[in-house]
């Protein structure tokens, strides 16, 4: 029976190679056996298909007499064989789907071995909230943090045990090797090997502090660096300060940063922003006046004449921009405007309206 082939990808006959690609590997991974709802069926139907329009010269014979014609042979073999399970499973390898068909939509390096590429094992990484005062995060702090954290148990160094041996498993090499059919040929994949995790070696006797874990659960207390100029939602990463594992690399510390609100003060970085009420007084003659600051209280020279809404500028009153310099603070001045005037002050008014003020 003569198949449409163009169909089954669900392409045009005119479609170009890379289109032909980009369909295939969407339709390989929705109908794949190994995911629910895939069929065997329909997955060698859609391998069939790609192995054709994907040749250039099978392409044009399939287009001249049709899958039944000489070069097809009732069918080719497309795909038929080509194992994808275990290449996203797993948490010892780097190895994926995106390998295989990265391998043959990419820089097509041709058939024949490749290799896939082994990967440490790495702890789990940890997770702590620090609030930080206003001042903190404008200035930057020194801040301790206490957490509970998986080390690498110091009596048996993390080998989870005495009398080690070789691993019967992996025969010592610390990892084992699978070999995949793919489209390219043979891929030779290799994993951490489960039961020695990459050491080669097994104990005889478990250790009785980590009971053959490897590691174990204890306090840390840390002084971490928060840099000036700090705000609410950012991370800081201490490498190498999460979860330890026995046979691999221990993971990260993220410290998750929350500001507490300030109720004068607000910033952007290093800039510190705030309103500062002033009297009539002020505004009309001028004058110093003081400023009680987050950090420590300056005065303020306001000019004669000033209105509400003019923005002065507070010289390195903001955060550190470098470890010499600060950045500025912006003050918006606001008038106070007196509900009620009194005889005296009427009088005053009355003069200044005489005088064209």
């Amino acid at each position: 029976m003569n198949k449409d082939y163009y169909k089954t990808l669900g392409v045009d006959k005119n479609a170009s190679s890379e289109e032909i690609k980009k369909a295939f590997r969407k339709l390989a991974l929705e109908h794949h056996p190994d995911k629910n709802g895939g069929k065997d069926d329909r997955f060698k139907e859609i391998n069939e298909a790609y192995s054709t329009l994907s040749d250039k010269s099978k392409r044009e014979q399939y287009d001249r007499f049709g899958s039944a014609g000489p070069s097809q042979g009732g069918g080719g073999q497309g795909f038929d064989g080509f194992d994808f399970s275990g290449f996203n499973q797993g948490g010892n390898v780097d190895f994926d789907l995106g390998d295989i068909f990265g391998s043959f939509f990419g820089s097509g390096r041709g058939r024949g071995q490749g290799q896939g590429r082994s990967q440490q094992k790495k702890g789990e990484d940890i997770m702590v909230n620090v609030q930080l005062s206003f001042k903190e995060s404008v200035l930057g702090a020194d801040k301790a943090i206490e957490y509970s954290r998986h080390k690498t148990c110091l009596t048996c160094n993390g080998a989870k045990g005495t009398d080690l041996k070789k691993c019967s498993h992996c025969d010592g090499q610390g990892f084992q090797t699978k070999v995949q059919r793919t489209i390219l040929g043979n891929i030779e994949q290799q994993y951490v090997c489960e039961y020695c995790e990459g050491t080669g070696k097994i104990p005889t006797n478990k250790c009785k502090t980590c009971h053959g874990a490897g590691v174990v659960k204890e306090k840390e207390n840390i002084t971490i660096h928060i840099p000036s100029g700090i705000e609410s939602g950012e991370q800081l990463r201490v490498v190498g300060r999460g979860e330890s594992i026995s046979g691999g690399i221990d993971g990260n510390l993220y410290v998750q940063i929350s500001v507490k609100a300030d109720p004068v003060f607000r910033k952007d970085r290093t800039k510190v922003y705030m309103t500062l009420h002033i009297p009539l007084s002020v505004a009309i003659g001028g004058g110093d006046v003081k400023v009680n600051s987050y950090d420590s209280d300056f005065t303020l020279a306001v000019p004669q004449g000033s209105n509400t809404g003019d923005i002065l500028r507070a010289k390195e009153k903001g955060g550190f921009v470098d470890a010499k310099r600060r950045d500025d603070m912006h003050i918006t001045l606001r008038v106070d405007m007196p509900s009620r005037l009194g005889s005296e002050v009427k009088k005053i008014v009355k003069e200044l309206e005489n005088l064209g003020y």
